[in-house]
């Protein structure tokens, strides 16, 4: 009798360690339900994973697109950025940057579709996000501060337009990262 409870309990601890292991049994994490994981499970067992968020330059969805619209830009595609999100940048940089038309066209530009250009430094050209605007290579350094880039662009003179500045709002008043970042991958600064 103590070896068959023995035999039970034991088998009982091993599949109740195994339901509860992170991962399946293809070291993928174990997905528990569609909503906690946001992936579901294709005819042929392989999970099909939903976008729930997208955020590739700072400022584009979190500031210029309408609240109302941000479900529709995570789950967008840049692909189809420009037609479906230029109206909102635009409305943005008239309406709350007090800019004109041509200039929010040309922030909308600028930003959208909204994906990180990168290239390499080239024969001695400065490379900083949004440098490609003035004819640059494009592209960005771990030490770009690109909300201050992005709010001078939006907000100040960073492209020229001196016209309705404010100055009060071209920076996030962030410096610089607390920790320097390292010059191989994974760049991330070692914390403290």
């Amino acid at each position: 009798m103590r070896t068959t409870l023995l035999r039970v309990v034991g088998v009982t601890a091993l599949s109740l360690a195994a339901a509860c292991s992170d991962t399946d049994s293809t070291g993928l994490p174990r997905a528990t339900d569609a909503a906690s994981t946001n992936a579901a499970v294709n005819a042929d067992g392989r999970r099909v994973y939903e976008q729930i968020e997208r955020l590739a330059n700072p400022l584009v969805s979190e500031v210029t697109v309408v609240k109302a619209r941000h479900e529709l830009y995570n789950k967008g595609n840049p692909s189809t950025d420009v037609s479906t999100h230029s109206a909102d940048v635009s409305a943005f940089v008239t309406g709350v940057a007090g800019r004109d038309n041509a200039y929010a066209a040309a922030i909308a530009g600028a930003l959208l579709p909204d994906k990180l250009l990168i290239y390499p430094k080239r024969d001695g050209t400065p490379v900083f996000w949004l440098s490609w605007v003035f004819g640059g290579y494009g592209g960005r350094t771990l030490n770009d501060d690109v909300v201050d880039i992005g709010l001078g662009a939006i907000f100040g003179d960073l492209l020229g337009n001196t016209n309705n500045v404010t100055p009060g709002l071209t920076t996030d008043n962030v410096p610089a990262n607390d920790v320097p970042f390292r010059t191989t991958f994974p760049y991330l600064g070692v914390a403290h």
